[in-house]
């Protein structure tokens, strides 16, 4: 027997995620009592027609049937599987729902994570003597201190403890080590086998650890409405599964973990960015459903806005990863914007991939132009730059022709490839006069050995010689956004006033506070997955505590 129902919902496009593995475990039946269902005028007609702002679509629907826990975790990626893990080692009766098929998320294309004051480091002879305090002040500076100063005193002074804890729930790491040649290593690298991604083994050490520790896992579980009691304290959620309704009441604390907005146009606008620029990577579905579930309970958003997380430009259809990714988005070669000016220092891509993205996105349109013997080169002897966990730099891209050959058969139209630079112009839609300009003042800075515009090391310094030429045009790629609710110290949602919304919880990337307007990747590499994992443990650990 179902029960009639308003909701407001968060509608969103597809939920399926990229094709890596299909993990997880299939839901089993709860361990508690199922309580009769609810109305939820208390959500529903009321503040819409007081004219009160409304953050999830209203609608009527049946619930099928309602389920009992302690905590109600919503999206299955680091910060949420932190969650529950943590709060069914609690001795809370817990659920993770999680709209995809599989477990992960975005986690999934993450290759380590934040801490500092580690055993890793310490065995490694690179832990810091001050324990992080120059660390501190150095991501503070560099944010600015629009980052919430307290909130982020206590994820360093937690970091390594949290190595620690999920080491000992299964979660293993094969060291430190850094992207940016900085002095802090605070990037502990997931373990994996030759040639597996790295995210893909940490999202399975993760998904056995939510087994072991008792949580139930929903997969296909998409959660849309938020309930909220009449004393304005949140007592579950309501989920879609399939063609049924079920209501997932939660005695304790909901904990929002669903992966902030990247997938969300509208969102993007909201909050000051260009979508059309932007082209996130990850595992799709990350359409703010924390971020207005929190507001519709009465939370407020963190005072700093947050930022996107930029890995640098990118192909439109090409992954992050590939061979003609490294090839055309990540070497330091020579990129023009719209009106054939450089704009930036080549090798940002490599040594702050985050500052290069932020660049990127302020261009109307940008293009990497690489020459025959560039490319080639690439293809026998790799790149100047590797990738991350999935390319080294000096590693032959051996794919590099049959991926650029795919995307070329496919009618990518940001690919572009000409004899001469006043073909290339034409095919581009540029100012041919000014794009050879361009070229022959680059030229003469690479003749020089000295960069006068934007100061690239003349290491870097690579000419564009005779052609062919090819020529690809990069949207400003984003690995996540940061930036949601203002939280507490113990990860609680909290209102305007300062006041905890009662037994509500955002993490992760549904939560602020952590940075400023850009990924502090060269001194805190790894900070977001770190920050998720930190607060999914610390909401768990205050849901125990309540009483």
């Amino acid at each position: 027997m179902s029960a009639s129902m308003d909701r407001r919902t968060f509608l969103t496009g597809a939920t399926t995620a990229g094709a890596l593995a299909t993990l997880g475990l299939a839901g089993c039946s709860p361990q508690t009592k199922n309580s009769a269902p609810q109305q939820l005028s208390e959500t529903g007609s009321e503040s819409a027609d007081s004219g009160e702002r409304q953050y999830l679509e209203q609608a009527n629907y049946d619930i099928d049937e309602v389920k009992d826990f302690d905590v109600v975790v919503v999206g299955a990626g680091g910060g949420g599987m932190s969650a529950a893990t943590r709060a069914a080692e609690l001795g809370l009766a817990t659920v993770i729902l999680e709209q995809n098929d599989m477990t992960g998320g975005t986690t999934m294309f993450t290759e380590g994570l934040f801490a500092i004051g580690s055993h890793h480091q310490k065995e490694q002879g690179t832990n810091p003597p001050d324990l992080g305090y120059d660390l501190f002040t150095a991501a503070m500076d560099y944010h600015h201190w629009y980052a919430n100063g307290g909130l982020f005193r206590k994820y360093i002074n937690e970091s390594a403890n949290d190595i620690d804890w999920m080491e000992s729930v299964g979660i293993r790491f094969k060291g430190t080590g850094t992207m940016c040649d900085n002095e802090y290593n605070t990037w502990h690298v997931y373990e994996a086998e030759e040639g597996e991604l790295s995210g893909q083994k940490y999202v399975q050490s993760w998904t056995s650890a939510v087994e072991n520790a008792g949580a139930q896992l929903v997969l296909k579980s998409e959660a849309i409405n938020i309930i909220v009691g009449e004393d304005g304290a949140v007592t579950g959620v309501v989920a879609r599964e399939g063609n049924s309704y079920i209501q997932y009441n939660a005695a304790k604390g909901v904990i929002l973990a669903t992966g902030g907005y990247a997938d969300s146009p509208e969102l993007m606008r909201e909050f000051g960015k260009n979508p059309d620029r932007i082209q996130p990577m990850g595992s799709g579905g990350r359409n703010g459903f924390g971020i207005n579930a929190a507001r519709q309970a009465g939370g407020t958003l963190a005072p700093s806005p947050g930022c996107l997380v930029f890995y640098g430009g990118c192909l439109p259809g090409v992954d992050y990863g590939t061979h003609l990714y490294c090839a055309s988005a990540f070497q330091p070669y020579f990129w023009i914007n719209q009106d054939c000016d450089r704009f930036v220092n080549e090798w940002y891509a490599e040594r702050n991939f985050s500052f290069s993205g932020d660049a990127q996105s302020m261009q109307d349109r940008v293009l990497s132009i690489v020459t025959q013997a560039q490319m080639d080169n690439m293809y026998e002897n790799g790149g100047t730059f590797g990738c991350g966990e999935y390319i080294h730099a000096g590693v032959p891209l051996t794919k590099l022709w049959d991926e650029y050959q795919a995307q070329v058969d496919a009618g990518n139209e940001g690919i572009h490839q000409a004899d001469t630079l006043d073909e290339l112009a034409q095919d581009c839609g540029l100012d041919a006069e000014k794009l050879k300009a361009a070229v022959e003042r680059y030229n003469g800075f690479c003749a020089n050995g000295v960069d006068e515009d934007f100061g690239k090391a003349a290491e870097y310094l690579f000419p564009l010689e005779e052609g062919p030429y090819y020529a690809f045009e990069l949207n400003a790629g984003i690995f996540t956004t940061v930036g949601g609710m203002r939280i507490s110290h113990d990860a609680e949602v909290l209102k305007e006033d300062g006041t905890p919304v009662p037994h509500l919880y955002a993490v992760g990337c549904d939560a602020g506070g952590l940075y400023g307007d850009a990924y502090d990747v060269s001194i805190c590499e790894g900070s977001c997955q770190g920050f998720a994992v930190f607060t999914g443990k610390m909401a768990a650990e205050h849901c125990a505590a309540q009483s």
